[in-house]
């Protein structure tokens, strides 16, 4: 399980449309666009998002207005590409800020199979992980999406061993690199996650 409370700026590319989920309940769906720069290199992130009702003010956008978003985020593999879904609970539009994607993680999934060694920085001791969540997509099938974790706790916990399960709570970072979306959290809180035989 993976998912992010942010925020979201950038422009629409993807002019907004009126659906009916299972129970018939309206919603309004468009596409936001928001670029990222890391290291150097620039990308589009393309974000699907989904907000209840018929709200007349998010009908009346166009591609291209800039628009600033707030939402829960939730990821989705097909294949080897990440699907980015934005649950909608707030809407702004003609806004003047630069693009950008932040908020916060909660993070339930497995620690990798590596051993989780301690860094030296200038404020301490760190760790550097990864950790994967799984979601069933078919019969005996499931895709992985994979995390990328910093954590600069005082005291290393106890749950950072290889294949453990883990909670994780903290800020959510997205990082490119050689053309390759990363996702990432700096760590605020960890704990153990008890896993069911799910494969997860």
């Amino acid at each position: 399980m993976i998912k992010c409370n942010v925020t979201i700026v950038g422009r629409v590319f993807r002019a907004p449309e009126i659906k009916n989920d299972r129970e018939g309940n309206p919603f309004v769906t468009f596409g936001v666009s928001s670029e990222l720069k890391d290291n150097g290199e620039t990308r589009d992130i393309d974000i699907s998002v989904a907000c209840d009702g018929e709200d007349e003010e998010i009908l009346s956008l166009s591609s291209g207005d800039r628009v600033k978003v707030k939402g829960v985020l939730t990821f989705r593999k097909r294949e080897d590409v990440v699907f980015f879904n934005l649950s909608g609970s707030e809407v702004k539009k003609d806004v003047k800020e630069k693009d950008k994607i932040e908020g916060t993680m909660s993070f339930r999934g497995t620690l990798g199979g590596k051993e989780i060694q301690e860094k030296q920085g200038k404020k301490g001791a760190y760790r550097v992980f990864d950790a994967y969540s799984a979601e069933k997509i078919a019969e005996d099938k499931f895709a992985y999406i994979w995390v990328h974790f910093v954590d600069f706790s005082e005291e290393r916990p106890e749950c950072l061993v290889p294949k453990a399960g883990i909670n994780a709570e903290g800020a959510l970072e997205l990082t490119l690199f050689n053309d390759r979306l990363d996702i990432g959290c700096r760590v605020k809180s960890l704990s153990e996650w008890e896993k069911q035989f799910n494969n997860q």
